[in-house]
């Protein structure tokens, strides 16, 4: 087997493992429904699922605890195991090393398009000049089909250092490389002898810091290994004085520029615990806490108590309430000691975890006890307090995109966490009329997710923020599904426009569960959306989301023909889900009131004239097909 075909069978099967291991998407099961079905007797319609959510809490109880403490080798800017640390996943370094031999390219196996808990794909790209790399459009913005505004680069702060598993010399890249930002001939033609680095296994080491030799990079570095080699001699050009001619990669982390490649992971985010510890204890606690609501076995219950607990209750373990150093940018400046808005993102499992805790809660375990409790609401008014008064928090509420709806997710499940149902009601209204306003057309599109390098996957993305939280408003009473965008768009036209387009190569998977989610809590009545189930995925009755998603967990959804009015408020009196609302034409969405254009992620920027047409003409870049419904 030739080396780049060994290398693409290692990324194939990294791609199945990490498939295995995701989770759900982020949701909210209605706390009365779950304790009703408990009571359910014979063959129920979602016995399949049922079924399915048990067998997932049986496999969750050998697993487990999760903390943010359990690798401790790299540690967040403030020193603290307790406090989590993520990077961001879009970014790349963008430097090239000078030294006596010549320049050091470091190459690197871009696992291709994904969001930073999706599975990756397979491609390979190297970082190149810093004067050359990322200045083409057509390079920076690899899926992009039409012009889009230059994202902006990031040049940030120093992180502690770890080995990524790079052995030298280990693989050849292949001849064909799709995406190989390639501007400079002499600089691309060297590449042909670098290593790619390995994916698998993650490695730690404590190896001694190389000395640095430059005045302009004189920090400190940490723990580094596996040197990368200096190639071939090219022309003088712009590049980073090294302080040996052999260099650890890891020591990019903390000396080149990052820039931004939406939609490409940057493998080396994988290494971190924390990502992988809030996604695998959320899911855990929520099948377990379904599961003793439906069969009342304590070792369900005795898990979700002991797994919170080891979590954010520990003295030990707990994870501090903030977000301070999620999703870093790396690089040198000063910038990289803090987290980015983006960073929020990643704690949006909490929705489960508040979730859990009122099932067991309305189930009487025993094992959650008073004491449990409060410990659990004071964590909550301490994040609840840290998201809504940090300037990380403050960002993200203010973005126009899935950022700020998950955001509310968050800001909801915690209030909910700490008794607080009144001011998780006001947080819901306050989104639905404000940022939604601006998030959907006329047509259903999702502006801000369709100029994304990857649309499909972020229209889905989104969605999954906005039913969930219009599940959290029927929690609350609330018939959040009746809210209308400026342009007169529900989330179900939002789903209708998703599930009439070609997702080409995106995973169409991902749009299931909102079918379903749409399914019951606006009605099927033509079977449209059964129908679209029944033929992309046949066994869906057998999914955990067939049990969350029924017309009889949704009391207040238009299924069920109620009427309620979403909030009071007379300028949004006409928001109820019975009046229509006239056409609108359009205008710029209120955030570029203040900013010319706006960053939607890292370092990602989108202006008004960019998002028009997906507003006005409805579809840009998409075939619709109706054959879908059929």
């Amino acid at each position: 087997m030739l080396p780049f075909q060994r290398l693409a069978l290692q990324i194939h099967s990294f791609a199945a493992l990490i498939a295995l291991v995701l989770a759900d998407p982020n949701d909210w099961v209605n706390v009365d429904y779950v304790i009703s079905q408990a009571k359910v007797e014979g063959r129920s319609p979602t016995a399949d699922a049922r079924a399915a959510i048990i067998r997932n809490a049986q496999s969750s109880a050998g697993k487990g605890p999760w903390t943010v403490t359990s690798v401790k080798d790299i540690l967040p800017p403030s020193k603290d195991p307790h406090d989590y640390l993520s990077w961001a996943p879009y970014h790349w370094p963008n430097c090239n090393w000078c030294s006596k031999a010549g320049r050091t390219h470091l190459a690197h196996t871009s696992l291709g398009s994904g969001h930073n808990d999706s599975a990756p794909s397979t491609s390979a790209s190297s970082v190149l000049n810093p004067d050359d790399a990322y200045e083409n459009e057509a390079v920076l913005n690899l899926s992009h089909r039409r012009p889009r505004r230059r994202s902006h680069s990031h040049t940030q702060a120093l992180l502690p250092l770890m080995d990524i598993g790079i052995e030298q010399g280990q693989n050849v890249i292949p001849t064909s490389v799709p995406d190989l930002p390639v501007q400079n001939t002499a600089t691309a033609s060297s590449l042909s002898a670098t290593a790619i680095p390995s994916i698998l296994p993650v490695k730690f080491s404590a190896l001694s810091p190389p000395a640095p030799t430059s005045t302009s990079q004189s920090r400190g570095h940490g723990p580094a290994q596996a040197a990368a080699k200096t190639t071939a001699k090219t022309s003088k050009t712009s590049c980073v004085p090294s302080p040996t001619i052999s260099l650890a990669p890891s020591a990019t982390w903390t000396t080149c520029p990052y820039v931004a490649r939406d939609g490409q992971v940057n493998p080396d985010v994988r290494t971190l615990n924390g990502p992988d510890a809030i996604n695998d204890v959320a899911q855990a606690v929520l099948y377990s806490a379904v599961a003793f609501a439906l069969t009342r076995t304590s070792i369900y219950s005795v898990n979700v108590a002991k797994w919170i607990k080891g979590f954010f209750l520990d003295s030990a373990t707990k994870m501090n309430p903030n977000m301070n150093f999620g999703q870093i940018v790396r690089g040198p400046g000063l910038d990289g000691v803090s987290g980015t808005f983006t960073g929020i993102l990643d704690l949006r499992g909490l929705v489960k975890i508040a979730n859990a805790v009122a099932i067991i809660k309305a189930a009487n375990s025993p094992d959650w006890t008073p004491g449990q409790d409060q410990q659990m609401r004071s964590w909550s008014l301490d994040y609840s307090d840290w998201l809504m008064t940090s300037p990380i928090g403050m960002k993200t509420a203010t973005r126009p995109n899935n950022h700020a709806t998950f955001y509310v997710s968050q800001v909801v499940a915690t209030k909910i966490l700490s008794g607080d149902r009144p001011g998780a009601a006001t947080a819901l209204q306050d989104f639905f009329a404000g940022i939604f306003l601006d998030q959907v057309a006329k047509s259903g599109e999702q502006p801000f997710e369709a100029v994304r390098t990857r649309p499909f996957h972020y229209r889905s993305f989104n969605l999954e923020a906005l039913i969930t939280n219009a599940k959290l408003g029927d929690q609350l009473g609330l018939n959040l599904w009746a809210a209308k965008s400026k342009y007169g768009a529900t989330i179900q036209t939002a789903l209708d426009f998703a599930m009439a387009l070609d997702p080409r190569d995106e995973d169409v998977s991902q749009i299931f569960p909102h079918v379903a989610a749409v399914a019951a809590a606006y009605g099927d009545p033509a079977g449209k959306y059964a129908a679209f189930l029944k033929k992309r995925e046949p066994t869906y009755q057998s999914k955990s989301y067939w049990f969350y998603d029924q017309s009889s967990a949704l009391p207040n959804a238009p299924a069920k023909n109620t009427r309620r009015v979403i909030w009071q408020r007379e300028d949004f009196s006409q928001i109820n889900g019975s009046d229509p609302i006239a056409n609108v034409p359009f205008e710029c969405p209120a955030v570029f009131r203040d900013e010319a254009s706006v960053e939607i992620d890292n370092g990602v920027y989108v202006t008004c004239e960019e998002l028009e047409p997906y507003f006005t003409e409805g579809k840009v870049e998409i075939t619709l097909s109706a054959t879908l419904f059929a």
